[in-house]
C-alpha cells in the first residue's frame, strides 16, 4: 500500500524536504521525496498498520511554518520515479519538534538541555554547557540536567526579584527583565507561555498560528484596552514573539510557573545588569524576522530575509532602485516574466512608484511621488488657485497654532518621495502630529483605532488626470484633508480616511491598468503592505477587478 502525500510549500529553502526525510528515515519506512513548484510531494509505502502509525508521527514531527499552506494524502498503486533529488537545507533553525520533545523527555539524557541540535539545517551549537555570571564571576556551570535545573531556578529567582539578566546566545545579545520594568523604548515583548498572549494584546486565530511557527515571527500587536489600563508600556502597539531558543524556552517555561506571564527583550545591556548568561562554547545566530498576518491567512513577511532562498536574495542586489529590485522579486518568486503585469511599491523608507512590466514594453514607472521638500511651498502652491485661497485662509484663522507650528517644520532633502512621507506632513498641517519624523506613524495609529465603517473621501489624483503615467498631486491630497478637518472632522476619522482612500485609488488604478494597458495581475509590495489594515483594505478592494500577487518568502521591502 503507498501512500502519496502532497504539501504546499512556498519556500525554496528546502525545510520541509529535510524534515520529511529525517521523519521517514527515523520511523524506518520506505520513502521517495520530490518537489515541483511549490509542492512537495512524499510516497511512503507499507502494511495499513505502519502506514496508520507512520501517519500519526508524522504529524508529531511537523513544524507549523508560515510557509506551509495545505496538504493532502491519497492511496495510489505505484511509486513515481521521476523525482527530482531534494536540496540541502542550509538555514540555522529554532528548535524543531523533535528537539523540543528531546529536551523535555525526562527520560533522555538531554533532558533540559538547551544545545541540542536540530535534525536538520546547520548545528547551531558545539558547546559543552551554559555559564551564569553575577559581576563576572561563574555561580553556576550547568552542563547536565541537575545544574541546568539549578541554572533556570536561579535565572527565574534573579528576574522575579526585579532584577535583569543578559543573554549571549543564539537568539542574539539581549537584556531580558520583568514587563513592568521595562525602561527602554525600543523593546520585544515575549510571552512566558503562549497561553497568555491574549492577556496583553488584541491578536487573531491565524497571528496566533503565526507565532507558534517554526520560525517564530515577530509580531506587532496593538496593546488591549484591560492591559492597557495598567500603564505599564510605554506604547500602544508592541512588537511580540514567542522564544525561538530553547535556552529562552526554559527560562520562560520557569517564570510562567512563578506566575510571571511577560517579559522584554532588548538589544540595549544596561550599565547596572550584573547578572549574564553565556555558552560555554560557539554558536552560530538563528535568523530573526517580523511578519504581518491578513485576515486572508496571507503572511507578509515585514523585516528579515533569513528564511529565502539564496537564489531569490541575489536577485535584488541587480537592482540600484529598491522598488524596482521589489517588483523583479514578485515577478521571478511567481514566474510571471511573460505576462503583463501592474505593480504597486509602497514604501516607509524608499521612493514609492507604480510600475508595469510586459514582453513589448519591458519595465514602465507610471506614477511617482514626489514632494514638496518646504511647507511654506505647500501652502502657497493651496493658495495660488480660487479655493485654496479661500480654505487656507479659514484653516489660519481657525488653526493659528497649527499653521504656525507647521510652518516651523523643516522637511529633510533625505525624505523619500512617497506617500509615508506625504502623510507626515500632511499630519503637521492638519494638526494630528506636531512633527512630520512621528506624523506617518501617528496617522497609522489612528487609522488602526478608527471603529466605523467608512471615512472621508480624500483625494487622491494624479496631476494629468488624463494620463496613466503622470506624477502624483501631493497638494490635492494635502487641500483635500485641510478641508474635512476645517469641516470638523476628528483626527482619527481623517487618519482613517486618508488611509482608506489611498486603497480606493490603487483599485481604481488597477482597473485603469486593466482597462489601458491588459494588466493581467497587481503586484503589491514595500513596507507600507505591512501595516496590516491597510493591506487588508487595498486588497479587498484590488480583489474585485485583479488577481493580487504578494513576495512569498522574500520580505516585501527591501
Amino acid at each position: 500500500m503507498i501512500l502519496a502525500f502532497e504539501f504546499n510549500y512556498i519556500s525554496q529553502n528546502a525545510l520541509l524536504e529535510n524534515i520529511l526525510e529525517s521523519t521517514c528515515k527515523d520511523f524506518g519506512i520506505s520513502y521517495k521525496i520530490g518537489k515541483i513548484n511549490n509542492i512537495v510531494n512524499l510516497y511512503v509505502e507499507g502494511d495499513e498498520d505502519s502506514l496508520r502509525n507512520f501517519s500519526d508521527f508524522i504529524g508529531k514531527r511537523l513544524p507549523l511554518s508560515i510557509f506551509f499552506k495545505s496538504t493532502a494524502v491519497n492511496v495510489i498503486e505505484d511509486m513515481k520515479n521521476d523525482l527530482s533529488k531534494i536540496n540541502e537545507c542550509t538555514l540555522c533553525l529554532p528548535f524543531t519538534p523533535k528537539t523540543l520533545f528531546t529536551c523535555k523527555d525526562e527520560s533522555s539524557t538531554f533532558f533540559l538541555n538547551p544545545l541540542i541540535n536540530n535534525e536538520v539545517g546547520v548545528s547551531t551549537f558545539d558547546a559543552k554547557g551554559v555559564l551564569l555570571k553575577q559581576d563576572g564571576n561563574i555561580i553556576v556551570n550547568a552542563d547536565e540536567t541537575e545544574s541546568f535545573k539549578t541554572l533556570y531556578n536561579e535565572i527565574a529567582k534573579i528576574i522575579k526579584s526585579d532584577k535583569e539578566v543578559f543573554i549571549n546566545s543564539s537568539s542574539g545579545s539581549y537584556l531580558i527583565g520583568k514587563i513592568d520594568l521595562l525602561k527602554e523604548k525600543d523593546f520585544i515583548v515575549i510571552p512566558t507561555d503562549l497561553s497568555v498572549v491574549e492577556k496583553m494584546v488584541v491578536i487573531k486565530e491565524n497571528e496566533i498560528k503565526a507565532l507558534a511557527s517554526l520560525e517564530k515571527p515577530i509580531i506587532r500587536l496593538r496593546v488591549n484596552t484591560l492591559y492597557s489600563s495598567k500603564n505599564i508600556l510605554p506604547t500602544q502597539r508592541v512588537k511580540l514573539k514567542l522564544a525561538d531558543e530553547l535556552l529562552l524556552l526554559n527560562i520562560c517555561g520557569k517564570l510562567n510557573e512563578e506566575g510571571i506571564d511577560f517579559i522584554y527583550k532588548t538589544d540595549i545591556k544596561s550599565s547596572t545588569c550584573k547578572y549574564e548568561v553565556q555558552i560555554d562554547g560557539s554558536f552560530k545566530r538563528l535568523a530573526q524576522i517580523e511578519v504581518c498576518v491578513l485576515e486572508n491567512g496571507e503572511i507578509l513577511i515585514v523585516n528579515g530575509d533569513g528564511y529565502s532562498s539564496s537564489m531569490l536574495k541575489e536577485n535584488l542586489k541587480k537592482f540600484d532602485t529598491a522598488s524596482h529590485a521589489q517588483f523583479s522579486s514578485i515577478l521571478q518568486e511567481h514566474n510571471l516574466f511573460d505576462e503583463s503585469v501592474s505593480c504597486f511599491y509602497l514604501s516607509c523608507t524608499h521612493d514609492d512608484r507604480l510600475m508595469y512590466v510586459s514582453e513589448k514594453t519591458g519595465m514602465l514607472d507610471l506614477v511617482k511621488f514626489p514632494i514638496i521638500r518646504n511647507i511654506e511651498k505647500i501652502f502657497e502652491s493651496i493658495e495660488s488657485c480660487n479655493i485654496g485661497g479661500k480654505l487656507l485662509k479659514n484653516y489660519k484663522e481657525k488653526f493659528p497654532e497649527i499653521y504656525e507650528n507647521a510652518l516651523s517644520c523643516k522637511i529633510s532633502d533625505a525624505t523619500p518621495n512617497s506617500i509615508y512621507s506625504i502623510w507626515g506632513i500632511a499630519a503637521v498641517i492638519l494638526g494630528i502630529s506636531d512633527n512630520i519624523a512621528n506624523g506617518s506613524i501617528k496617522i497609522i495609529e489612528n487609522a488602526e483605532d478608527f471603529g466605523g465603517k467608512k471615512g472621508p473621501r480624500v483625494d487622491y489624483l494624479l496631476v494629468d488626470k488624463e494620463s496613466i503615467k503622470s506624477d502624483f498631486d501631493m497638494i490635492r491630497l494635502i487641500r483635500s484633508a485641510m478641508s474635512f478637518k476645517l469641516a470638523g472632522t476628528d483626527d482619527i476619522t481623517l487618519s482613517f480616511g486618508m488611509m482608506e482612500a489611498l486603497a480606493y485609488f490603487l483599485s481604481d488604478t488597477t482597473d485603469s491598468c486593466n482597462e489601458n494597458l491588459s494588466s493581467e495581475k497587481t503586484l503589491l509590495c514595500g513596507s507600507m503592505f505591512g501595516i496590516r489594515r491597510f493591506a487588508e483594505i487595498a486588497c479587498k478592494n484590488i480583489t474585485a477587478s485583479s488577481h493580487i500577487c504578494l513576495n512569498r518568502e522574500l520580505p516585501i521591502d527591501n
